[in-house]
């Protein structure tokens, strides 16, 4: 019975990981196709620059960071690590 119970925690394990796998590729996916995410857990608007806005979109172990600024413009995706941009990289 104990040995069945750990089989079945490491399979659903395992499903739970294919899953979260899974939709990290779909939303990076949707991110190259200019597509609004999946899942969004939180969503956050930088407005303390003079020439434009930052949104910053929280998903499920990633971000999405879009630049809405006259100085830079474009996108990231990645893990939840990555800081935001205040200047133009050189």
């Amino acid at each position: 019975m104990k040995n069945t119970l750990g089989i079945i925690f490491k399979a659903l394990l395992l499903v739970l990981v294919v899953a979260w796998i899974g939709l990290i590729i779909s939303e990076y996916i949707i991110y190259t196709k200019d597509l609004p995410m999946l899942v969004v857990v939180y969503e956050e608007t930088l407005d303390n620059y003079d020439d434009g806005q930052v949104r910053i979109y929280y998903g499920l172990g990633y971000k999405r960071i879009e630049y809405d600024r006259t100085s830079i413009r474009g996108k990231e995706f990645g893990h939840f690590f990555i800081k935001v941009r205040d200047k133009v990289d050189s």
